[in-house]
């Protein structure tokens, strides 16, 4: 469902600035973004229900965008033929084209303005990209996150991303936001606001925020992922995450719950194998595994993650886990001590299962040091074929050793960002894992 997001802009002001720029329509209707401006942005969105008029200086447009400097570019296109003309008239006639009446101006005309949320007009959020291109203030001195947003998709729709992603760093927005944040839980965030803030990390190449709401997303799942989600192809665009992202979270959320999963097959199968596992060697140590395995199957049912189904005939096919991944660690967490008598204090599942949760959720706690799970900005830039793990090549079978062998190595090679992104990947996309191998530290 697509949510509407109001531009939240302050109302437009007539009062002119130090530099000579006002923000306020001419009587002509146009809205000027500069003073000195000699072009006119007939800007549409797609319906062609709007349509604003902006005055602007063609040299800003062209420095901050390369969209901007071929269109205007007298020898590419017609519209910059034509614009040049105009100019050597308008300097003729009055001898500088600021000093021209502005309905005299140059108009060239835009449709579109990219995927943004539905805005009540795209008057405002037109105006405030414009003003940026042009080093100005915006409507309102601290953008929330949904226009920071927007305005990232328009930048992007005219290859102006470079310039904004300078323009909002020198304006320190995103240190502000992340300032306010600081004494406040962002664990409830709603799924919308971290998608905006990760699309925002992305574009604009802030990579705390690339790393931090991607794995968040992938802790938490996305209504978007689930089977009976519907594609809304008039959905902004951080519902679908662009540059191959989107389907690199569904991949590592995938990833990581079939690894979750891997524990409870693994534990299933040493129980039903018949090696002894209570190591007592007492006379009823064949009961206990028994007991033991009685007992886990229980608990796993209780919880919902393990079903008995038969083979002959299976007309169900099993949905993915859609629910928080930290909830699922924590409700197997709640596995008790079970013992068949006194003697057996230690022969359970708990004992055996609580140390691997704690692995694998140090690399899917927010709050770890390791975020491994969530993507690396400058890794996925500059070294994608490496590090995705959509792309990557199974590993045959994973041991916990396998951790620090990688570390060394990466160490060794000079290159340890990547071995570590790869030693965390190598757990959760091998193809078997053997969780109680004797070379495990």
């Amino acid at each position: 469902m697509r949510v509407r997001e109001p531009w939240r802009a302050l109302p437009l002001s007539s009062d002119v600035s130090e530099d000579g720029n006002v923000d306020s329509p001419s009587e002509s209707g146009t809205l000027t973004i500069s003073t000195t401006g000699d072009l006119i942005l007939d800007i549409r969105d797609e319906s062609g229900r709007e349509r604003y008029a902006y005055r602007v200086e063609v040299e800003c447009l062209r420095q901050a965008s390369p969209y901007f400097s071929n269109l205007l570019h007298s020898d590419k296109f017609g519209e910059g033929a034509r614009v040049r003309t105009e100019h050597e008239r308008l300097r003729a006639k009055y001898g500088s084209v600021p000093r021209a009446p502005v309905e005299e101006l140059p108009h060239v005309t835009i449709v579109d303005i990219g995927r943004i949320s539905m805005v009540s007009t795209i008057k405002n959020i037109t105006a405030d990209f414009l003003r940026a291109l042009h080093g100005l203030d915006l409507s309102t001195a601290s953008p929330p996150i949904p226009n920071l947003a927007n305005l990232a998709i328009v930048a992007d729709r005219f290859d102006a991303l470079a310039s904004f992603s300078k323009y909002v760093r020198r304006r320190r927005y995103l240190q502000s936001i992340d300032g306010k944040a600081r004494n406040k839980s962002g664990a409830n965030l709603p799924e919308e606001r971290v998608r905006q803030r990760l699309l925002i990390g992305i574009m604009l190449d802030h990579a705390p925020w690339v790393t931090t709401y991607s794995k968040r997303l992938i802790v938490s799942g996305s209504t978007r992922w689930k089977p009976d989600a519907t594609d809304d192809h008039r959905a902004a665009l951080w519902w679908d995450i662009p540059q191959g992202i989107e389907d690199e979270l569904i991949c590592r959320r995938e990833c990581v719950l079939e690894t979750i999963n891997s524990l409870q097959s693994h534990f299933l199968k040493l129980y039903t194998s018949g090696e002894r596992q209570c190591k007592l060697g007492y006379d009823n140590s064949v009961q206990c595994d028994s007991f033991q395995l009685g007992e886990m199957v229980r608990f796993f049912i209780r919880l919902g993650t393990l079903r008995l189904q038969g083979t002959i005939y299976d007309s169900e096919i099993p949905q993915a886990y859609a629910g928080d991944i930290d909830r699922l660690i924590d409700t197997l967490r709640q596995c008790p001590s079970y013992q068949i008598d006194r003697n057996h204090a230690h022969c359970g599942l708990r004992s055996r299962l609580i140390p691997l949760l704690d692995l694998i959720q140090n690399h899917l706690s927010l709050d770890a040091g390791s975020l491994d799970v969530g993507i690396c900005a400058d890794c996925w830039q500059n070294h994608r074929a490496e590090y995705s793990w959509s792309e990557a090549k199974r590993p045959l079978l994973w041991t916990r050793s396998n951790l620090t062998r990688r570390k060394m190595q990466g160490e060794a090679q000079g290159s340890l960002c990547l071995a570590r992104h790869h030693s965390v990947r190598d757990m959760f996309t091998a193809v078997e894992r053997d969780w109680t191998a004797k070379d495990a530290y």
